[in-house]
Protein backbone atom coordinates (compact mmCIF):
# COMPACT_ATOMS: atom_id res chain seq x y z
CA UNK A 1 0.00 0.00 0.00
CA UNK A 2 1.05 3.56 -0.49
CA UNK A 3 0.03 7.08 -1.42
CA UNK A 4 1.50 8.91 -4.39
CA UNK A 5 1.82 12.68 -3.83
CA UNK A 6 1.70 14.93 -6.84
CA UNK A 7 4.68 17.32 -6.82
CA UNK A 8 3.93 21.03 -6.77
CA UNK A 9 5.79 24.28 -7.40
CA UNK A 10 4.74 27.82 -6.66
CA UNK A 11 5.87 31.40 -7.28
CA UNK A 12 6.63 33.87 -4.51
CA UNK A 13 3.94 36.27 -5.81
CA UNK A 14 0.66 36.12 -7.69
CA UNK A 15 1.53 38.94 -10.08
CA UNK A 16 4.52 40.63 -11.68
CA UNK A 17 3.69 44.26 -12.46
CA UNK A 18 6.01 46.11 -14.85
CA UNK A 19 3.91 49.28 -14.77
CA UNK A 20 4.44 51.71 -17.67
CA UNK A 21 7.15 50.65 -20.09
CA UNK A 22 8.50 52.35 -23.21
CA UNK A 23 8.17 50.87 -26.70
CA UNK A 24 11.30 48.95 -27.69
CA UNK A 25 13.03 49.12 -24.31
CA UNK A 26 13.73 45.90 -22.35
CA UNK A 27 12.59 45.79 -18.74
CA UNK A 28 13.51 43.01 -16.32
CA UNK A 29 11.89 41.85 -13.09
CA UNK A 30 12.71 38.88 -10.89
CA UNK A 31 10.49 36.24 -9.31
CA UNK A 32 11.19 33.01 -7.44
CA UNK A 33 9.94 29.52 -8.24
CA UNK A 34 9.97 27.16 -5.22
CA UNK A 35 9.86 23.38 -5.06
CA UNK A 36 8.46 22.26 -1.67
CA UNK A 37 8.51 18.61 -2.77
CA UNK A 38 11.03 16.03 -1.40
CA UNK A 39 12.12 15.18 -4.96
CA UNK A 40 13.98 17.17 -7.66
CA UNK A 41 11.76 18.57 -10.41
CA UNK A 42 12.64 19.46 -13.99
CA UNK A 43 10.70 22.55 -15.04
CA UNK A 44 10.10 24.51 -18.23
CA UNK A 45 8.61 28.01 -18.53
CA UNK A 46 6.46 29.38 -21.32
CA UNK A 47 4.36 32.50 -21.90
CA UNK A 48 0.73 32.44 -22.91
CA UNK A 49 -0.09 34.21 -26.20
CA UNK A 50 3.50 35.23 -26.97
CA UNK A 51 4.90 35.23 -30.51
CA UNK A 52 7.95 33.61 -32.06
CA UNK A 53 9.89 36.33 -33.92
CA UNK A 54 12.26 38.14 -31.51
CA UNK A 55 11.26 41.68 -30.62
CA UNK A 56 13.40 44.61 -31.80
CA UNK A 57 14.97 46.77 -29.10
CA UNK A 58 15.72 50.48 -29.43
CA UNK A 59 19.37 49.76 -28.68
CA UNK A 60 19.53 47.58 -31.80
CA UNK A 61 17.83 50.27 -33.88
CA UNK A 62 20.25 53.06 -33.04
CA UNK A 63 23.15 50.86 -34.20
CA UNK A 64 21.69 50.92 -37.71
CA UNK A 65 20.38 54.36 -38.67
CA UNK A 66 19.53 53.12 -42.19
CA UNK A 67 17.07 50.49 -40.94
CA UNK A 68 13.74 51.01 -42.78
CA UNK A 69 11.87 50.50 -39.49
CA UNK A 70 12.77 54.10 -38.59
CA UNK A 71 10.39 55.46 -41.22
CA UNK A 72 8.11 52.50 -42.00
CA UNK A 73 7.71 51.07 -38.51
CA UNK A 74 8.61 47.60 -37.28
CA UNK A 75 6.94 44.86 -39.31
CA UNK A 76 6.75 41.21 -38.32
CA UNK A 77 5.93 38.21 -40.48
CA UNK A 78 4.60 36.54 -37.32
CA UNK A 79 3.72 37.81 -33.86
CA UNK A 80 6.74 39.19 -31.95
CA UNK A 81 8.21 37.31 -29.02
CA UNK A 82 8.27 40.01 -26.39
CA UNK A 83 8.97 37.96 -23.25
CA UNK A 84 12.14 36.07 -22.35
CA UNK A 85 12.84 34.10 -19.18
CA UNK A 86 16.26 33.32 -17.72
CA UNK A 87 16.52 30.49 -17.04
CA UNK A 88 13.57 29.18 -19.01
CA UNK A 89 14.13 25.60 -17.89
CA UNK A 90 16.16 23.60 -15.42
CA UNK A 91 16.04 21.43 -12.30
CA UNK A 92 14.95 22.61 -8.85
CA UNK A 93 16.36 20.53 -6.01
CA UNK A 94 14.12 19.13 -3.27
CA UNK A 95 12.76 21.93 -1.11
CA UNK A 96 14.83 24.34 -3.16
CA UNK A 97 14.09 27.36 -5.31
CA UNK A 98 15.11 29.05 -8.56
CA UNK A 99 15.19 32.80 -9.17
CA UNK A 100 13.77 33.70 -12.60
CA UNK A 101 14.51 36.89 -14.56
CA UNK A 102 11.57 37.92 -16.75
CA UNK A 103 12.39 40.47 -19.47
CA UNK A 104 9.72 42.28 -21.45
CA UNK A 105 10.69 44.19 -24.61
CA UNK A 106 7.45 45.35 -26.16
CA UNK A 107 6.95 46.13 -29.84
CA UNK A 108 3.22 46.56 -29.30
CA UNK A 109 1.50 49.62 -27.84
CA UNK A 110 -1.01 47.93 -25.55
CA UNK A 111 -1.81 46.81 -22.04
CA UNK A 112 -0.40 43.38 -21.25
CA UNK A 113 -2.00 40.73 -19.08
CA UNK A 114 -0.22 37.45 -19.75
CA UNK A 115 0.47 34.31 -17.78
CA UNK A 116 3.82 32.63 -17.33
CA UNK A 117 3.15 28.89 -17.13
CA UNK A 118 5.23 26.15 -15.56
CA UNK A 119 5.43 22.65 -17.07
CA UNK A 120 6.90 19.83 -15.01
CA UNK A 121 8.56 17.05 -16.96
CA UNK A 122 6.77 13.76 -16.37
CA UNK A 123 4.00 15.29 -14.28
CA UNK A 124 1.96 17.80 -16.29
CA UNK A 125 1.76 21.16 -18.08
CA UNK A 126 0.59 24.43 -16.61
CA UNK A 127 0.92 23.20 -13.03
CA UNK A 128 1.61 26.75 -11.82
CA UNK A 129 1.28 30.24 -13.28
CA UNK A 130 2.24 33.84 -12.65
CA UNK A 131 0.27 36.79 -14.04
CA UNK A 132 2.35 39.50 -15.74
CA UNK A 133 0.87 42.95 -16.35
CA UNK A 134 2.33 46.03 -18.07
CA UNK A 135 1.35 49.00 -20.20
CA UNK A 136 3.49 49.84 -23.23
CA UNK A 137 3.52 53.50 -24.26
CA UNK A 138 5.44 55.77 -26.63
CA UNK A 139 6.74 58.93 -24.93
CA UNK A 140 6.05 62.30 -26.51
CA UNK A 141 9.37 63.77 -27.55
CA UNK A 142 9.47 67.47 -28.39
CA UNK A 143 11.95 69.17 -30.68
CA UNK A 144 12.99 72.75 -30.05
CA UNK A 145 12.00 74.66 -33.17
CA UNK A 146 14.64 77.30 -32.67
CA UNK A 147 17.87 76.35 -34.39
CA UNK A 148 21.01 78.41 -34.44
CA UNK A 149 20.57 81.20 -36.94
CA UNK A 150 23.31 82.31 -39.26
CA UNK A 151 23.09 85.88 -40.43
CA UNK A 152 25.79 85.40 -43.03
CA UNK A 153 26.98 82.10 -44.52
CA UNK A 154 29.48 81.34 -47.20
CA UNK A 155 28.38 79.09 -50.02
CA UNK A 156 29.15 75.38 -49.58
CA UNK A 157 30.99 75.89 -46.32
CA UNK A 158 29.90 73.49 -43.54
CA UNK A 159 28.60 75.07 -40.33
CA UNK A 160 27.94 73.21 -37.12
CA UNK A 161 24.62 73.46 -35.35
CA UNK A 162 22.41 71.32 -33.13
CA UNK A 163 18.85 70.24 -32.48
CA UNK A 164 17.51 69.79 -28.96
CA UNK A 165 15.09 66.97 -28.19
CA UNK A 166 13.20 67.03 -24.90
CA UNK A 167 11.56 64.13 -23.09
CA UNK A 168 9.07 65.23 -20.44
CA UNK A 169 7.75 61.71 -19.77
CA UNK A 170 8.65 59.13 -17.13
CA UNK A 171 10.01 56.59 -19.63
CA UNK A 172 12.98 56.71 -22.04
CA UNK A 173 12.56 57.43 -25.74
CA UNK A 174 14.35 56.73 -29.00
CA UNK A 175 14.85 59.35 -31.72
CA UNK A 176 16.32 59.68 -35.19
CA UNK A 177 16.94 62.50 -37.64
CA UNK A 178 15.28 61.54 -40.92
CA UNK A 179 17.81 61.76 -43.79
CA UNK A 180 17.35 64.69 -46.15
CA UNK A 181 16.07 64.00 -49.64
CA UNK A 182 18.36 66.19 -51.70
CA UNK A 183 17.40 67.51 -55.12
CA UNK A 184 19.37 69.54 -57.64
CA UNK A 185 17.73 72.74 -56.42
CA UNK A 186 17.89 72.01 -52.67
CA UNK A 187 19.05 75.31 -51.17
CA UNK A 188 20.41 73.98 -47.85
CA UNK A 189 22.05 70.65 -47.14
CA UNK A 190 21.90 69.24 -43.61
CA UNK A 191 23.15 66.04 -42.03
CA UNK A 192 24.23 64.67 -38.66
CA UNK A 193 27.21 62.53 -37.61
CA UNK A 194 24.99 61.10 -34.84
CA UNK A 195 21.46 61.02 -36.23
CA UNK A 196 19.87 58.74 -33.63
CA UNK A 197 20.06 57.97 -29.94
CA UNK A 198 18.35 57.38 -26.61
CA UNK A 199 16.90 60.11 -24.42
CA UNK A 200 16.27 59.36 -20.77
CA UNK A 201 13.14 60.46 -18.86
CA UNK A 202 12.94 64.18 -18.08
CA UNK A 203 16.10 64.83 -20.08
CA UNK A 204 17.39 66.76 -23.08
CA UNK A 205 19.37 65.21 -25.94
CA UNK A 206 21.40 67.08 -28.53
CA UNK A 207 21.55 66.07 -32.20
CA UNK A 208 24.69 67.53 -33.80
CA UNK A 209 23.99 69.07 -37.19
CA UNK A 210 26.11 70.11 -40.16
CA UNK A 211 24.53 72.74 -42.41
CA UNK A 212 25.81 73.75 -45.84
CA UNK A 213 24.15 76.48 -47.93
CA UNK A 214 24.03 75.78 -51.67
CA UNK A 215 22.47 78.90 -53.16
CA UNK A 216 22.41 82.63 -52.49
CA UNK A 217 19.54 84.25 -50.61
CA UNK A 218 17.58 83.69 -47.41
CA UNK A 219 16.44 80.14 -46.71
CA UNK A 220 14.20 78.25 -44.29
CA UNK A 221 14.59 74.48 -44.16
CA UNK A 222 12.49 72.01 -42.19
CA UNK A 223 14.26 69.19 -40.40
CA UNK A 224 12.26 66.08 -39.41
Amino acid sequence: RGHVCEPTVHFDADELDFGDISFGFPYTKTCRLTNPSPVPLRFKLRMSDDGTQPAVSSFDQIRNDSDPSWTDGIHFYVEPREFTMNPSQGIILPRGHQDIEVTLCSNTVMEFCRRMLVDLEGFGSGVASLTIVARCIIPDLEVDHEMQLYSHCHLKVPYKSRLLVRNYSNVPGCYKLIPQERMEDTPVFYSSPQPCGIIQPHSIAEIPMVIEVQTLGEHRTNVF
